[in-house]
């Protein structure tokens, strides 16, 4: 009895070590997807009390743009559309892919960063300002501001499809 356990260990051993190399590889925090450099510069306007930034995973305020900024050139130099699922962020770096959840009710939505905030907005506790769709996906209220988690994912030059 105890042989054929042994065997069985032996020969499940390679599935077992397959499967924690995936997710190892899977792993959030194998990749730095903060941005260092922009979160050192505007460290003093950073919230502390409202703000609370881990290795890829950050907690703060979300907001939403506003339609007159509808065809305006974001900081990746592409033109911004409310329809896409996009965001600004100070704290990831651009063309980061980040999960969005609304602490409220738990909906999640994945954007793309393409473009950076005001400075400023960090004194006021937020974190991500997204498009109208993504915020929509998420049921931001309409006063336009959420408390939300933040996921860095990884780097794309595309947005994710609408789920």
């Amino acid at each position: 009895m105890m042989a054929k356990r042994v065997w069985l260990g032996i020969l499940l051993m390679p599935i077992f070590s397959f499967a924690q190399h995936l997710y190892l590889n899977n792993n959030l925090a194998t990749e730095n997807l903060l941005d260092s450099h922009f979160i050192s510069l505007h460290q003093e306007k950073i919230d502390t009390h409202r703000i609370k930034i881990e290795l890829n995973h950050v907690i703060g305020i979300a907001s939403f743009y506003s339609t007159n900024l509808d065809r305006t050139i974001t900081a990746t130099g592409e033109v911004f559309l409310n329809k896409k699922y996009t965001a600004a962020s100070n704290i990831y770096k651009l063309n980061t892919i980040v999960r969005v959840t609304n602490l409220r009710n738990g909906k999640s939505v994945l954007v793309r960063i393409n473009d950076r905030m005001h400075s400023n907005m960090l004194r006021k506790g937020r974190i991500i300002d997204l498009s109208q769709a993504a915020s929509k996906k998420i049921n931001i209220r309409s006063n336009g501001i959420e408390r939300v988690a933040v996921d860095g994912l990884r780097y794309s030059k595309s947005n994710p499809k609408r789920q």
